[in-house]
């Protein structure tokens, strides 16, 4: 067998691998969120592995009918990977702005504008130069849309940080990289190298995908379930063992907790525990000093309930260790902006805390806190 086909064979076999455990993680995902952007993604990987497939069908020579099927096939991993994001951007409540749709309209005829160049560029080198042009438009339309897909997902960046930031370049670097691969195919000499980059461009597309759905921030996002809520919105102080009862009260409703104890917590309670030894511990963990992160949390929270139908309920049960890490202006500051988001969503913010545990002063401030959600 010539070294060019071994490596492409063995390339292949690397990408179906990666496609098929991206498939199965990121569909696990989807039965375990029923976020509907995880089932695209994941069916996206699943026909890229049919898509690789055909290509080394392709390898052996242009045919009208392999030609055609991985035509549609390419084109439906890019439209599944489309929706899969879309639908992605509309469960993070983000709207599409107007200008990205203004760059979708430009599809058509930038598509044209290429053909036409690599048509002529190939005119005397392909051998079939119909072919090569029906190869060519798909691979034109797929990889612009993949491009397209880079600059839109920037979007989520401010929820999902840096992950986002090296997905967006990679989509966007796949999509120019399939711009060319009709000229390999026509180019046998060329084909090496066009294999070896494809490979490393979707295993690498395929890990930041596993890694963004596995995420704490995506799997957070759970389809919220409506209940009545027998408790009153705005903000209450209440006390270990007022804390108790709440517990049960609310075992059934899906609270976002900030707690240092993480015993009897209710299984359908999104807990978060507060330590700084974040790296170490074994369950979902956020430092004290990372009152940005909590207020992040708790705004998505919020919305993500309201939009749900129902009521959002927010529990703090580390006042005095938040006060510990930082200045209690700090804290104070933060605890003002959660009563905002609380108020303005009608959802409840309860404190658990002990009179005695803090000055009269704090206490003071505390109280007033209470006193201001109630106006």
């Amino acid at each position: 067998m010539p070294v060019g086909d071994a490596i492409g064979m063995i390339c292949g076999m690397v990408v179906i691998l990666f496609d098929l455990m991206a498939f199965l993680l990121i569909l696990r995902v989807y039965f375990k969120t029923k976020r509907k952007s995880a089932l695209f993604i994941s069916l996206a990987w699943l026909f890229d592995l049919f898509t690789v497939l055909h290509y080394s069908f392709l390898s052996l020579g242009y045919t009208v009918s392999v030609v055609y099927r991985l035509g549609i096939l390419l084109n439906t991993v890019a439209a599944l990977m489309f929706v899969g994001i879309v639908k992605w951007l509309e469960e993070e409540k983000i709207e599409i702005a107007p200008h990205y749709v203004e760059v979708f309209s430009l599809l058509g005829p930038i598509v044209v504008l290429y053909l036409v160049a690599v048509g002529t560029l190939m005119e005397a080198k392909a051998q079939d130069l119909r072919g090569f042009l029906v190869l060519s438009s798909f691979h034109g339309i797929a990889g612009l849309l993949f491009m397209w897909l880079g600059y839109l997902v920037r979007e989520i960046k401010d929820i999902y940080g840096k992950k986002i930031t090296y997905l967006s370049v990679v989509l966007f670097i796949f999509g120019l990289h399939l711009l060319p691969i009709p000229v390999t195919y026509a180019l046998p000499e060329q084909a090496i190298f066009g294999s070896a980059v494809s490979a490393f461009l979707i295993v690498t597309l395929t890990v930041l995908m596993i890694r963004l759905t596995s995420s704490e921030e995506f799997l957070r996002l759970k389809t919220m379930e409506i209940h009545e809520v027998e408790i009153e919105p705005g903000v209450r102080i209440i006390n270990q063992e007022e804390y108790k009862k709440v517990k049960e009260k609310l075992k059934d409703v899906p609270v976002l907790a900030f707690v240092r104890a993480l015993n009897n917590i209710p299984e359908n309670w999104t807990s978060y525990f507060v330590t700084t030894a974040t790296k170490e511990s074994k369950v979902e963990a956020i430092s004290p000093m990372n009152l940005e992160r909590m207020t992040e949390l708790s705004y998505k929270y919020l919305k993500a309930m309201e939009e749900a139908g129902s009521r959002g309920i927010i529990l703090i049960d580390c006042l005095e260790y938040l006060i510990m890490y930082n200045e209690f202006t700090s804290v104070i500051k933060f605890l003002n902006k959660l009563k905002d988001f609380v108020v303005s969503h009608k959802g409840t913010l309860l404190l658990v805390a002990e009179r005695d545990a803090f000055e009269d002063q704090q206490w003071a401030l505390l109280t007033r806190l209470l006193e201001e959600a109630k106006e």
